[in-house]
């Protein structure tokens, strides 16, 4: 149920405008961080800074510019670690929190290819289409910047799955 929740997690999007005019269409916001939102549209990934969005979506994200300077932004924060608060309430990460709690999932977001072994009977139950969201949310969560993943069978390291930039989604 969780790898459900997971997957709808991306479903949701929404049209940004900058305050020079520059606009985002459909954009499924992939990750909120202390300075900006990471989002993809039909043409890519990009962040989007609060300091380029109006006041009602720095409002609606909470932004504070006092945090966002202090806070530093690593580029591979291992799982063990906690990420940032303004993530904590999103259906991705908890979804991410839970199977990892029932022993489902385990995520290693040290290295520039995140890998993340998870449980068989859990992929198994996941039809195609919840595969590849299940793969493309974990390597935007490990790394929003340049997303790369490969899924291993937990039981056996086998590959399952992979997702990045140039190879997009693989199943194996």
């Amino acid at each position: 149920m969780a790898i459900l929740a997971l997957s709808a997690s991306i479903a949701l999007a929404d049209d940004f405008k900058t305050i020079r005019g520059k606009k985002y269409k459909n954009a499924t916001i992939s990750r909120v961080e202390s300075d900006g939102i990471v989002v993809r549209t039909k043409s890519g990934i990009v962040k989007l800074y609060f300091t380029e969005l109006p006041k009602e979506v720095q409002e609606r994200f909470h932004y504070d510019a006092s945090q966002a300077s202090a806070a530093a932004t690593p580029h591979q924060t291992p799982m063990n670690v906690a990420k940032p608060t303004d993530q904590a309430g999103s259906t991705g990460q908890r979804a991410i929190e839970k199977l990892q709690r029932d022993n489902l999932l385990r995520l290693d977001c040290t290295d520039p290819d995140a890998k993340a072994w998870i449980a068989p009977a859990a992929w198994i139950s996941c039809d195609a289409q919840e595969k590849e969201n299940v793969t493309k949310t974990l390597a935007f969560y490990c790394h929003p910047q340049c997303p790369s993943i490969w899924i291993l069978d937990k039981q056996s390291g086998r590959k399952l799955a992979s997702y990045g930039p140039f190879r997009r989604f693989e199943v194996y």
